[in-house]
């Protein structure tokens, strides 16, 4: 989580001193969820960030127990909520009707970039499902987001760390291919994650836009050389990439 925040961070521009009070702030969230949400249980957690006229809103939801039953003082976890009030300029701990706990924080944005496209524009791929979901407002994010998850996610799918480095082109290609031909300024993607294997599906994108990917060109090469399956499936009437990257080389 961190590191994608720095990959977000990267793309607006934030201040330094912004940045690692988000860094913190969210990492303390996402802790809480870790330790208080689930118990032994494996249980989902939804991270969302906006950025409107300076302002930055984000939450952290899980469905299970969260803040619900947990003393304020138990363990470190009253520590964690006072880090965030303290980091944040406003900060709420809910637990909503549906069940879970939601963290809501606001910062005042320092050193932004100018606001990146407007919602209504966005056509993310309907049901995208694996162990790591993102949506992305613009296109222009997916590089600092999508290299730092797939990394971070070949290492708990026990990637050596040669294999791990070859996923730098492999994301860099994708994301160069979403700024040319996303289907709107949105993108989406998920992440599955397999002993030594990694699946990411991404789009949307222009129909016909993919093609050349697989193609023997120097723009498609680290897709061709690195990644073990490149696929084109359609989603309407636009385009899905799924790219399969596996570690055969362990024995």
């Amino acid at each position: 989580m961190r590191g994608m925040l720095v990959g977000i961070g990267e793309e607006l521009a934030l201040e330094a001193e912004l940045l690692d009070d988000l860094k913190t702030a969210v990492s303390e969230a996402c802790n809480n969820v870790v330790m208080h949400a689930y118990g032994d249980r494996v249980g989902p957690m939804t991270v969302d960030f906006e950025l409107a006229a300076g302002q930055m809103e984000i939450s952290v939801r899980d469905r299970g127990g969260g803040i619900r039953g947990v003393s304020a003082s138990h363990d470190r976890m009253g520590v964690g909520l006072a880090v965030i009030s303290a980091l944040a300029d406003r900060s709420e701990f809910v637990n909503p009707p549906e069940g879970g706990t939601e963290v809501r924080m606001s910062f005042t944005g320092r050193g932004t970039k100018p606001a990146l496209e407007r919602a209504e524009a966005h056509d993310w791929p309907k049901d995208l499902d694996g162990d790591v979901v993102a949506r992305l407002s613009s296109a222009r994010l997916l590089k600092g987001v999508l290299g730092r998850l797939a990394r971070a996610m070949a290492a708990q799918a026990h990637f050596s760390v040669d294999r791990v480095s070859e996923l730098y082109p492999v994301t860099d290609a994708l994301a160069a291919h979403a700024e040319a031909a996303a289907s709107s300024h949105g993108i989406g993607f998920a992440i599955v994650a397999g002993d030594r294997r990694l699946e990411v599906i991404i789009g949307k994108f222009r129909t016909g836009s993919s093609a050349g990917l697989r193609e023997e060109t120097d723009t498609a090469s680290p897709l061709r050389l690195l990644a073990d399956e490149v696929s084109v499936e359609m989603d309407g009437d636009s385009e899905l990439l799924r790219v399969v990257v596996a570690d055969t080389r362990q024995g």
